[in-house]
């Protein structure tokens, strides 16, 4: 499945050399989290039905939670909140980003440039700051938070490192996406709450990017993916169904029913225009990366594209295991799909994640 000969990366081509991804210790089930809540949040008799339906539909089997203990999940003052954010964030940014170098055998002070996403709390300086200082990242690295892209914020900061790398090709650039989405949990009875509740999970993944043509040749059984190109698509007209606002200085997650249906018609539109750039069709495509946002949203996708069944296999087992993680996900996508099915050289990928805005964005890899 290689890419037409006469088409050329947009960009120099960059390869993403090495994932490294952190969770919180605290693993919850469903069934643990159910029991728990029933026992310890005052809600209505159609409140607890939904949450029964939801925590036991089977998408999701376990979550991590960025939590000492879940009575935390109570918490209503924001300074609290915000500083168990501030912990949990840094510290598995720094973990994850700490994992990513140990699997590219590089050492921190090889760290050019760092783009780190978030939009679970708020930090100034931003998050990016306190991952150099924990990471061990020199002084004079290039930094970047990008700050309120919700879950599909991984892929501009990917394009964003491929940008650098393009201008610094001896370079070597980082992307870490932390979400610690407990501290955005906001208890009620209004029915995307207890979705947004039965879904989410905390986590951090970290890339470490290189100019291909400084990247040592892969061993034929793992070849790394390179970024041939990227496509974004923003419609506002729709950023009503899939935000976060704020409800009495806490982040309230919006989401609404017809975010599946939109996540498929926006990555149709969205992966059809960055293929038809290069001359392809889906059927050309060996590995789809596909942002786990939840059972509806990876089926209306798979519907869209008109792919088989197996396709998003990698994508259920993430959110089997974690949950949604927002930003993070996609990362853990990639990774567990390149072990599920060992990409060849020559195959073709594509990596895609939606979010906040409506915006949606996805990347074109060959490995």
């Amino acid at each position: 499945m290689a890419r037409p000969q006469a088409v050329q990366p947009s960009i120099p081509p960059v390869s993403l050399v090495a994932i490294g991804s952190a969770l919180p210790p605290r693993r919850i089930s469903q069934s643990e989290a159910l029991a728990w809540g029933l026992d310890h949040v005052p809600m209505t008799p159609v409140t607890r039905e939904l949450y029964r339906r939801i925590l036991g539909d089977g998408g999701i089997a376990t979550r991590h939670f960025a939590l000492d203990d879940l009575s935390e999940i109570l918490e209503t003052d924001h300074d609290v909140i915000l500083a168990r954010f501030e912990r949990w964030a840094a510290e598995l940014s720094s973990a994850s980003l700490d994992r990513a170098l140990v699997h590219a055998g590089l050492h921190a002070s090889a760290v050019d440039f760092l783009a780190v996403t978030t939009c679970t709390g708020y930090l100034c300086p931003g998050l990016s700051s306190y991952v150099t200082e924990r990471a061990g990242l020199r002084p004079d690295v290039r930094r970047v938070d990008l700050v309120g892209m919700g879950c599909g914020a991984a892929l501009p900061a990917l394009e964003q490192a491929c940008h650098f790398l393009a201008a610094h090709p001896g370079g070597t650039a980082a992307v870490v996406s932390t979400e610690i989405c407990s501290a955005a949990i906001l208890l009620g009875d209004a029915p995307d709450l207890v979705v947004s509740n039965a879904i989410f999970g905390d986590g951090s993944a970290a890339a470490i990017l290189r100019r291909a043509d400084h990247v040592e040749p892969a061993r034929e059984s793992s070849p790394c993916p390179r970024f041939l190109g990227f496509r974004s698509l923003t419609l506002p007209e729709w950023r009503e169904s899939l935000r976060f606002r704020t409800e009495g200085g806490h982040l309230r997650n919006v989401l609404s029913r017809d975010v599946p249906v939109r996540a498929g018609v926006a990555s149709r539109r969205l992966v059809l225009e960055l293929l038809g750039e290069y001359g392809l069709a889906p059927g050309d495509v060996a590995h789809w990366v596909m942002h786990a946002g939840g059972r509806l949203i990876l089926d209306a996708v798979e519907r869209a594209l008109e792919l088989p069944a197996t396709s998003l296999d990698a994508a259920r087992a993430v959110l089997h295991d974690v949950g949604n993680l927002s930003s993070p996900t996609v990362l853990f996508v990639l990774d567990e799909e390149q072990k599920r099915r060992p990409p060849r050289h020559g195959d073709l990928g594509v990596i895609s994640a939606f979010g906040a805005g409506f915006a949606a964005h996805a990347a074109l890899v060959e490995y």
